[in-house]
């Protein structure tokens, strides 16, 4: 799935993660008919400002001995952000990047077209195989469809609500700040902050200016 840089957006990927991996099993089966999931997200932006990795891959992993619970759930992002690909530069292109035009402009070949450009193994697979989304009975896509974008659409509402309130809160803070003759909060004072701490502080500046007032 491709996707924009929200607040929350890391909650989402492994929510998603998640239901790819569960809805496998109906009612009554036994969890070892379970297969490995892989959940790759194509990121419109970059996540990960402290790295220069484009692809991330996340695993259940034992953060003392290492030790990884293989085949289950992996889930890998990759920031399109780093990446200007055209169909020019496919016979030079890493395995990954060719993975990465595949999966941006398939819709937009034939098969025949595609096997052209992707001779790798996996690539050719991959484009065979493609037809098999329509299994998925139409009903069960129209409603998994709308269920779908009813919550994103709700998670994307409430990312750009809550960064209003934030930004209102910081104005409000840097404001009570001049009017106590405090230092105003810079950007780099405010980053990283909750709503919840805002408000918090949002307060007892607050306070603040009532003892003052009293006194």
């Amino acid at each position: 799935m491709q996707l924009s840089i929200f607040s929350g957006l890391i909650q989402r990927i492994v929510f998603y993660g998640c239901e790819i991996y569960t809805d496998q099993l109906r009612s009554g089966d036994d969890y070892a008919l379970l297969k490995p999931a892989y959940s790759i997200c194509l990121l419109d932006g970059v996540l990960w400002h402290d790295s220069k990795k484009v692809h991330h891959a996340f695993r259940f992993t034992d953060l003392e001995t290492g030790r990884t619970l293989n085949d289950t759930l992996e889930i890998h992002t990759i920031e399109l952000g780093r990446y200007h690909l055209e169909e020019k530069d496919l016979a030079t292109a890493s395995f990954l990047e060719c993975w990465l035009y595949w999966l941006l402009h398939a819709h937009e070949y034939e098969p025949e077209e595609l096997l052209r450009l992707f001779p790798q193994e996996a690539i050719r697979l991959a484009t065979q195989t493609i037809t098999q989304i329509a299994e998925v009975t139409e009903d069960k896509a129209m409603y998994d469809g709308r269920e779908k974008a009813i919550r994103d659409r709700q998670w994307e509402l409430n990312a750009s609500r809550n960064e209003g309130l934030i930004a209102g809160k910081i104005e409000l803070i840097r404001m009570l700040q001049e009017i106590l003759n405090l230092p105003v909060g810079t950007d780099s004072d405010f980053e990283g902050k909750t709503l919840e701490e805002l408000q918090s502080k949002t307060a007892d500046l607050q306070e603040r200016l009532r003892n003052r007032r009293v006194s």
